[in-house]
């Protein structure tokens, strides 16, 4: 509903009384702040005033000379949600190319890239924009701005099917322009090369600190990571989709186990995080054979993924499944069935790994067969929403989405440094992370390895840091803010607890797998470029 519709807006100088006002009263909440409105809208006979009306003004009256309220913009910022991982995440959609996969499940609607309908967010912007990687950039900067989100720390997803599959130049022409729109939001001169447009990145406004393509595991070798590496990729989203072989066939994954360990062993040596799609509900499975699924990806030592994202399958136009689901030779879970495997999923999930999403972003009007929920994880997990599953059968998730600090205020001295140690993949992973024991918040972790083997010289001989990361709501670089975990020395803590590890194990030297734009961080702390990686001798 409008409620707006046909009122006159507030004039700015009321806005900017408003801001102020809102400022001096010391309102914490968002019922303070829209009681407030009220009272403007009533007293100056105009509409409720909007967060992004209120957020122009904040940012006028700063221009002015007013000192600003850091807990008043946090309140006015849309969608706070989107940093308050500590980065901000941008996401960027691949021109239509063949994929070499037949999935059955997949769509493959015509002029988009394989699995992607022209309806979902991200890709009805891809589509506005031509699927020009430095377009999408630039607007969804833009736009992120305009909402009061710092956009100073950026993790960028590439999507778009099969990765490795598109040409080789397309692939780096594509990952340039994403360097170049970052490093000039408002157009101007490219870099010559990849490698120019990598440099600059160090020192600009929009630093890329993590880069993330996903791609088939078959696709996965010694060269295309020597590639990827050279691209700046830091993490790799693979398809493994499940883990029985029999479902992988009648899906026609045309993947096998082997490959998929193979691939994942090949990335964690090189230091790479993992991310692996997990889909429940495919033909011929049961929530008895999922449950065994989600079981086998951490009980089997070549798998266990640093994070996952599970997508319960659903059967969408343009897919060779909606042709079998058209013939009745496929029938979607109950909801409460559905609800109750993947409360029991989320029981199985270990603390070092974080489940990115519980549901794929597909419109409810695009799924032919299975749940239209689209806000699901949310309906799982908060009590404010109607969950068909009995509460005595509820679960709580202890993943480090579910557990990561977001904008909470942080005492330093409730911290604790908590050490996970487990094998992977023929090597040695620990899992360190500051955690806020009273309110079981993880604050910040680091992922460090100690590989069985690697093909790669530069890491002859190293340990390997596969993620560093200090969550709660970006901050810029240089302005610590009272209660925040960024900028209280815990990454630097933990880089210090990893060279402790490696040295105790006698090696020489600690590698971390760095995005571009976090380079200048671990040059702070003593790391050199070594080949694609940060180097530092112990």
């Amino acid at each position: 509903m409008r409620h707006n519709a046909g009122v006159k807006t507030l004039p700015e100088d009321i806005q900017k009384r408003l801001v102020k006002q809102a400022s001096a009263s010391g309102l914490i909440t968002e019922e303070e702040l829209h009681k407030l409105k009220k009272s403007f809208a009533k007293k100056y006979g105009g509409g409720l005033s909007t967060n992004f009306a209120l957020q122009a003004a904040y940012k006028n009256l700063t221009k002015e000379g007013w000192k600003g309220n850091a807990g008043l913009q946090k309140l006015l910022r849309k969608r706070k949600i989107r940093t308050l991982s500590g980065v901000t995440i941008i996401t960027v959609l691949m021109k239509p190319w063949p994929c070499p996969g037949h999935c059955i499940y997949c769509p493959a609607e015509p002029g988009m890239p394989k699995s992607y309908l022209s309806n979902e967010p991200g890709a009805m912007r891809a589509v506005l924009e031509g699927f020009d990687p430095a377009a999408q950039v630039r607007t969804r900067l833009r736009s992120l701005r305009l909402q009061g989100h710092e956009t100073e720390k950026i993790e960028m997803i590439v999507l778009g099917g099969t990765f490795l599959a598109y040409p080789k130049k397309y692939r780096e022409e594509f990952i340039k322009s994403l360097f170049d729109s970052c490093n000039n939001p408002s157009g101007g001169r490219a870099s010559r090369t990849l490698k120019e447009a990598q440099k600059r990145n160090e020192t600009a406004r929009h630093k890329i600190i993590g880069l993330s393509v996903e791609t088939r595991s078959d696709s996965v070798t010694e060269d295309t990571i020597k590639e990827l590496r050279t691209l700046g990729v830091t993490k790799i989203q693979l398809g493994v989709q499940h883990t029985d072989p029999k479902i992988l066939a009648t899906v026609k994954r045309g993947e096998t186990l082997a490959q998929i360990k193979n691939a994942i062993k090949l990335l964690r040596d090189s230091g790479l995080k993992i991310a692996i799609h997990l889909m429940p509900n495919l033909p011929g499975s049961t929530p008895a054979k999922d449950l065994k699924m989600i079981r086998e990806c951490f009980e089997d030592v070549a798998l266990r993924p640093d994070q996952i994202k599970i997508y319960p399958c659903v059967v969408v136009p343009y897919s060779p499944l909606e042709k079998l689901w058209a013939k009745g030779r496929y029938k979607s879970y109950s909801e409460k069935a559905l609800f109750t495997l993947l409360q029991k999923m989320q029981a199985e999930v270990p603390e070092y790994v974080r489940i990115e999403r519980l549901y794929r972003d597909i419109p409810g009007e695009s799924i032919l067969e299975g749940s239209r929920k689209t806000n699901l994880r949310q309906i799982l997990e908060d009590p404010a929403y109607k969950n068909p599953v009995a509460k005595t059968e509820q679960v709580k998730c202890r993943c480090i989405r579910c557990r990561e600090i977001k904008g909470e205020a942080i005492d330093p001295k409730d911290l604790t440094l908590e050490t996970i140690e487990y094998t992977a993949s023929g090597g040695k992973e620990f899992f360190l992370s500051f955690v806020d024991k009273k309110h079981d918040k993880i604050c910040a972790l680091l992922r460090l390895r100690f590989p069985s083997q690697t093909f790669l010289p530069e890491l002859k001989n190293a340990a390997i840091v596969r993620e560093l990361h200090t969550y709660g709501a970006e901050v810029l670089v240089g302005e610590a803010k009272k209660g925040a975990s960024q900028h209280l020395g815990l990454g630097h803590r933990l880089l210090e607890k990893a060279e402790e590890l490696a040295r105790a194990a006698s090696f020489p030297r600690l590698a971390i797998i760095s995005g571009i734009g976090a380079k200048p961080y671990y040059k702070k702390w003593g790391y050199a470029e070594k080949g694609t990686y940060m180097m530092k001798e112990l």
